[in-house]
């Protein structure tokens, strides 16, 4: 990844990525309830924090988690620096036609934003509209950063606790059912008592297979257990998810390995001495082994083992920056037979493994990264198994951190909070609620929605979708630079986008999903091996059959939005529906400028550099001229372009190739909501930008901004408003901005994707 300057910043970006929000990115499958599925397009990310393993997608366990000794990658140097170390750097733009973005402070990090001095919105109208706000607020307890959408998420975690803590007497059999499981699933968590009395105990008994491994033909065996596949790691993910080349059907993707520096790029960056010296290895993972009855020196060696073999097959794993490449859907759409898998795998034992995922027996698999196979093929080997075992050992015990006695729990959290910035400490009780919508997170939603989701909501905010689709309608017939073949195609698309707004219409039958409670003798271990095993044998079911587009797969109580190319689908979640966000009281400009600004960025996705890749059904097909094509394809060079002189951090720049998608999402978005407005008597302009610059205000620790300028798929804030507002005639005319002001960019340098 181009644009970091010091081995020390990769360090630490790759601890904070490893246990941070994941990314919108384009994953196989239908969205969130699949363990590949994600989704593409979210308008925004809540930087709550969870149980679990990091990541916002995946079943049955998912989400976030955020707070060493010393810093992350503190043996290695310096930290990033900004506008704190570089004073003389901030405000000190000409203000003429092309000014260089980079003269607007990023004011996200709250203690840059308490360096500034009062600023015009002619100058730096995010800091002008937020300042006064970034300066009196603090973030909360174990949260690294702060905003509308952590605040609302924030009442929404309020309200999912109350649905634990204050159960209903449901009469709905399905309802009845959820309640249950998620009472029971709550309870344990917080029964400490019986948590400390296992101890390391239930790791130790579903490690111990592993322990008894030496030859690679025991590793074989090993993987191609269905408990393996269940409740420990392997060495592929497999997933059912929506066919990319038929979306009427499940196909099953075969995917690489995670890493526990998340991005692979790191690995090129770090020595073996970098890895051991950095607090989540050398404190968190160190700790569970030595509780598992290892020597510092045999979990010293345990460790190399596994950087080791991380090392070896980063080198042919994706980085986030080329996953978000708007040609990876190419390059990860391969369809193979299970019989040209299996050559390209050599003795790497895939079919076994993918039998144990329950993905045995398909018509159609995709694998997303052949490279990584051929790796595995040549590292599957008699001399590599000490090294392969390490990693295994290493990733099983850092996923079940969180749900072991309080020693492991309480130094898990003290690591993750040191590495994101943020302090304090979360409830036991907001904790284990956490755990819950992690996992268990449709049934908690289906009670969560049948209480605060309402019939009213879904259907006035359906019609706000609905007009704002006939304004998309409106824009694709009207543009310039657009055959009619092209036209004709993305009006349909357009046409047959799938809504699902607010919480579904129909819910999927779980009610043969069940697992033991402590007083039935179960524990948070038992429990994850029974709902494993369902959902294996749910993935199972779906292979070969048709895809059940009324099914979400998006939880309901999530405080965000997306867009499914492979389901041609935008989800408004119903749990984004509230708050400053949306409330049925709201002005034409603060609805627009809110709620309206998320649904027209999620309709935007279907037309972004990977969603146009995608037909009106959700097949990967190419529905362009090539001349159109190549017109679009200018355009949104010149957006990556102009975010890559960006330079928030010293020496550091936006990646526009890694923002594009989302930057694309946001321009067109507000193009949608100006263009409607501009039909509205006496609309006001004033109103509605400094309620857009609301929406997005956000303050955050210098880690936590560094992570999301290195990681994730949208832009930062400040640049969410800024960039934007700066292409539009509206916002020039409402604020008279000219030449001499740093808002200020020449017509023809203005940004116009559609």
């Amino acid at each position: 990844m181009k644009n970091l300057a010091k081995k020390s910043t990769a360090l630490l970006l790759a601890l904070i990525m490893a246990f941070s929000l994941a990314a919108c990115s384009v994953k196989p499958g239908a969205g969130e309830g699949s363990t590949a599925g994600s989704t593409s397009g979210e308008a925004v990310t809540s930087q709550t924090t969870d149980d679990g393993n990091a990541g916002d997608q995946g079943e049955p366990g998912e989400e976030p988690a955020e707070e060493p000794k010393d810093e992350p990658g503190s043996g290695s140097g310096e930290e990033p620096r900004g506008p704190g170390e570089e004073a003389e750097e901030i405000g000190t733009g000409t203000g003429i036609a092309g000014v260089d973005p980079a003269t607007w402070i990023d004011s996200d990090v709250q203690e840059w934003a308490r360096l500034t001095s009062e600023t015009s919105p002619q100058d730096d109208f995010y800091l002008h509209v937020n300042r006064d706000w970034m300066l009196s607020t603090k973030i909360p307890d174990g949260y690294s950063s702060y905003d509308p959408i952590t605040e609302w998420a924030i009442e929404v975690d309020s309200q999912l606790l109350d649905v634990l803590q204050n159960p209903e007497k449901e009469t709905d059999e399905a309802l009845i059912h959820d309640q249950e499981l998620v009472q029971k699933y709550y309870n344990m968590w917080l029964n400490w008592d019986d948590r400390n009395a296992l101890g390391i105990e239930p790791l130790k008994k579903l490690l111990d297979p592993l322990f008894k491994v030496q030859t690679l033909d025991d590793l074989t065996a090993y993987l191609s257990r269905p408990e393996t596949a269940i409740s420990a790691t392997e060495l592929l993910t497999c997933d059912v998810g929506v066919d990319w080349n038929n979306a009427d059907y499940y196909a099953v993707y075969v995917m690489p390995i995670d890493l526990i520096f998340g991005d692979s790029m790191y690995y090129g960056m770090m020595t073996e001495a970098d890895a051991m010296a950095e607090p989540y290895y050398d404190e968190v993972i160190r700790h569970i082994l030595v509780e598992l009855g290892f020597t510092d020196s045999e979990a010293t060696d345990i460790l190399k083992g596994c950087f080791a073999f991380e090392q070896d097959i980063a080198k042919y794993i994706m980085t986030t920056e080329e996953a978000s490449d708007r040609n990876a859907i190419v390059k990860e759409n391969n369809p193979r037979t299970m019989e040209q898998l299996e050559a390209e795998a050599g003795d790497f034992p895939i079919r076994a493994m993918i039998a144990a995922y329950g993905g045995d027996g398909s018509d159609s698999y995709i694998l997303t990264q052949p490279d990584w196979l051929a790796a595995m093929d040549v590292l599957y080997d008699e001399s590599n198994v000490e090294n392969l075992k390490d990693y295994l050992i290493c990733y099983t015990a850092q996923d079940y951190a969180t749900l072991l006695d309080r020693g492991c729990y309480d130094i898990y959290y003290k690591v993750i909070n040191g590495i994101s910035g943020a302090v304090g400490t979360k409830s036991d009780e907001k904790s284990a609620s956490d755990a819950v919508n992690t996992f268990l997170p449709m049934q908690i939603g289906h009670l969560y929605a049948d209480r605060y989701v309402t019939d009213e909501t879904k259907e006035e905010v359906t019609g706000i979708v609905r007009e704002i689709m006939a304004e998309y309608r409106n824009m694709l017939s009207e543009e310039t630079f657009l055959s009619e073949a092209t036209r004709k195609e993305a009006i349909n698309k357009l046409d047959h986008l799938q809504l699902r707004i607010a919480k579904p219409d129909k819910w999927e039958d779980d009610s043969g999903l069940d697992f033991a409670g402590s007083e039935e003798g179960g524990n948070l271990f038992t429990a994850q091996d029974e709902v494993g095993a369902y959902w294996v044998q749910r993935m199972r079911s779906r292979v070969n059959q048709k895809v059940d587009r009324d099914i979400w797969t998006s939880r309901v109580q999530q405080v965000n939005a997306f867009y499914d190319p492979s389901q041609n689908a935008i989800t408004i979640c119903g749990g984004i529906l509230g708050g400053e966000l949306y409330n049925p009281g709201m002005s034409r400009e603060e609805l627009f400028a809110n709620v309206g600004d998320t649904i027209a960025h999620e309709i935007s996705h279907a037309f972004d550099t990977t969603g146009c890749q995608f037909d009106e059904k959700g097949n990967f097909r190419n529905w362009w001229t090539e001349e159109d094509q190549a017109a679009f394809a200018k355009r949104a060079d010149k957006l990556s372009a102009y975010y890559d002189q960006i330079e928030p951090f010293q020496d550091t720049y936006c990646v526009g190739s890694q923002i594009e998608g989302e930057a694309i999402a946001d321009l067109v978005a507000m193009k949608i909501l100006l263009r409607i407005a501009a039909k509205e008597e006496e609309f006001d302009y004033d109103k509605f930008f400094r309620n857009f610059a609301e929406t997005w205000r956000t303050i955050t620790t210098l880690r936590s901004e560094y992570y999301s300028l290195s990681q994730d798929t949208h832009p930062l804030p400040y640049l969410r408003v800024n960039v934007v507002v700066q292409q539009f005639q509206e916002f020039y005319d409402t604020y008279n901005v000219t030449m001499w002001d740093a808002m200020y960019l020449a017509p023809q340098d203005r940004l116009e994707v559609w």
